[in-house]
């Protein structure tokens, strides 16, 4: 397993994954995110502008709806980094295939917290726990933080 530890965040994610981060510091959004070989992936958005968990999640369900003509959407009850999230699991067509997505938000005191995680439901089979592993991993600094100052 590899360490992610940067902007406030720490989380752990396979060796044979792939990293990947953007930075918009005009729009105050960094974004970090893992992808299995196939299409899996796993990502991390962190707003250090004040974003609304809720606008930020139901962005998030019109982009599905407007992408996708068929989106089945189960709330759920879901903890992340100690941190109680607004969280949504979402089953859609693409492709021909039966795909699942995750999507969980969540604030801190430097910033809101949006995690999406998803692939088709063939390859879940075998990347689901590794992306239940990286959510389970995740861990976040809050004003406390020593670089607390450096990313905001």
């Amino acid at each position: 397993m590899k360490l992610f530890n940067e902007y406030g965040i720490s989380f752990e994610y396979p060796d044979d994954w792939e990293l990947s981060k953007q930075v918009d510091e005009e729009h105050g959004e960094i974004q970090i995110s893992v992808s299995s070989e196939e299409s899996s992936f796993w990502l991390i958005s962190l707003y250090m502008v004040d974003v609304p968990p809720e606008e930020l999640l139901n962005r998030s369900l019109e982009v599905f709806r407007e992408e996708y003509e068929e989106v089945d959407v189960y709330k759920t009850d879901v903890k992340l980094a100690g941190k109680t999230c607004l969280a949504r699991d979402l089953e859609f067509v693409c492709s021909e295939l039966i795909n699942s997505a995750f999507l969980r938000v969540f604030e801190t005191d430097l910033f809101t917290a949006f995690v999406l995680y998803q692939g088709t439901d063939q390859e879940l089979a075998k990347t689901r726990k590794d992306l239940e592993a990286i959510s389970a991993s995740l861990d976040v600094f809050d004003s406390g933080y020593e670089g607390y100052l450096d990313i905001v």
